[in-house]
């Protein structure tokens, strides 16, 4: 039997090292169906914190590939599942992309949606003709915004994935607070979809 150096996938690096020729086929499927599977709303994911701790957070929507994630307080660890967003507080709700769920940084653990509905949505003010409108989340609505909301709402903004995950870790004590982080905070979803009536 041949053998041949391949890469090991261990979290998220590759080491080298001989297997038999005939497991190349099997560790290559396994390690593409990790990295490749498409993300679904409802999705919940950890983001590393240390080598043992994680935070954990849920794709709560996907307009097009501009995913909107929220990281609740909860530090867990490796073996989370899905139930253990239970009971737990939104920390951060962003819009981001899929750079660190498709590249395995952040490991789903499983789907759940019955959830999803509790989960606010964020609306945000838009320019339309040279006047302020207000625009949901998932762009499923616009019009024109009342005083109130134009002076309460902020514009469409997609933030790194890496700017959510070191917010997360300074939520938990590990790195400095960035002032950039104040504007990942779940409170301006809660804002904008009571003042928007959503």
């Amino acid at each position: 039997m041949n053998d041949r150096t391949i890469g090991v996938a261990d979290s998220g690096s590759f080491h080298a090292s001989t297997v038999p020729h005939d497991m190349v086929a099997d560790i290559t499927s396994v390690s593409q169906k990790s990295h490749m599977a498409k993300l679904a709303v409802g999705d919940v994911f950890l983001v590393p914190l240390d080598g043992e701790r994680y935070g954990i957070g849920q794709l709560a929507g996907d307009w097009k590939g501009e995913l909107y994630v929220v990281i609740y307080d909860k530090v867990v660890s490796h073996d989370a599942s899905p139930a253990d967003i239970d009971g737990a507080e939104l920390t951060f709700a962003a819009l981001t992309l899929d750079a660190k769920l498709h590249h395995g940084d952040w490991l789903v653990v499983g789907n759940r949606r019955d959830n999803l509905p509790d989960i606010p949505q964020p609306w945000f003010a838009v320019g339309v003709g040279g006047e302020t409108h207000i625009e949901a989340r998932d762009r499923s609505v616009t019009r024109r915004a009342t005083s109130a909301e134009a002076a309460g709402l902020r514009n469409r903004t997609v933030v790194a994935p890496v700017r959510i995950e070191r917010a997360t870790k300074a939520f938990h004590g590990l790195g400095e607070w960035d002032a950039r982080f104040d504007d990942l905070r779940a409170d301006y979803a809660l804002q904008s979809a009571k003042l928007a009536g959503g």
